[in-house]
């Protein structure tokens, strides 16, 4: 349709009218949209106003009744929420004392999903047969595995996403209103800011340095610390590692 209207009437007068009737198709397409949208709302405004009757032709029995039987749902399921708090609550408090073995669950902060602590090779020390870890499993991805996917805006990969983002925005080819727009202002500029950072997600390549801090010193596993629940580890890029789950098979 631009080609036609180019040949007839010029390239920029031509573009013009492609733009104008293009805005009269969109238009057109929006009204059909909410003639639909309308007739849907009239189902639900005549389903609604059946409703209304209904209950305007009830007792105060069946009133009283109906209320007491939300009530009794609305008790139940808000008990139940409670009830599932508390037992995570205090499976965490549990946690905090308890020893870690091969494929415990891990979290970061940064993480979009959990991960898994493992050990290649045993240290020689068991719990219901699975191997035990110390302090000093915090390999990345020998014994940390990788979370996946990372938003952390130190992460040299979620920054290369951000930088690609306004890259093809810069190269995304400009409609007629937007040159137009240009001719008579400055074009505004597209900055890679720390909003956008943070939206952003990258590849997960853990930089870790140190050991497992806080564990239990009184308690050897090779020669180190025994690893628990309640021990943290902190990644380069600002990740803070913690405990899920200990691993062990009673969880």
């Amino acid at each position: 349709m631009a080609s036609e209207n180019e040949e007839k009437y010029g390239t920029v007068l031509g573009t013009a009218k492609y733009e104008a009737e293009k805005s009269v198709t969109d238009t057109v397409e929006t009204v059909k949209g909410m003639g639909t949208l309308a007739s849907n709302l009239g189902g639900y405004l005549k389903r609604d106003v059946g409703n209304a009757w209904d209950s305007l032709n009830k007792s105060p029995e069946e009133k009283a009744a109906i209320k007491e039987k939300k009530d009794a749902e609305d008790a139940k399921v808000s008990a139940e929420a409670k009830a599932a708090v508390d037992a995570e609550a205090a499976r965490i408090k549990k946690l905090q004392d308890s020893y870690i073995t091969h494929t415990a669950v891990i979290l970061c902060s940064y993480a979009a999903r959990e991960s898994y602590l493992v050990v290649p090779t045993s240290h020689g020390e068991l719990i219901h047969g699975i191997p035990q870890l110390n302090v000093g499993d915090s390999k990345p991805n020998i014994n940390v595995r990788s979370f996946g996917v990372c938003m952390s805006p130190k992460n040299p990969s979620v920054q290369a996403a951000a930088k690609k983002i306004v890259a093809d925005i810069k190269d995304k080819p400009k409609t007629f209103t937007e040159k137009v727009m240009d001719f008579f202002s400055k074009p505004p500029k597209v900055e890679i800011g720390k909003d956008l950072v943070e939206m952003c997600a990258g590849v997960c390549k853990a930089q870790i340095f140190t050991d497992w801090i806080d564990g239990k010193k009184d308690v050897l596993i090779d020669g180190k610390p025994a690893l628990l629940g309640r021990c943290k580890l902190q990644c380069g890029y600002g990740g803070k590692i913690k405990f899920y789950t200990s691993g062990q098979r009673e969880e």
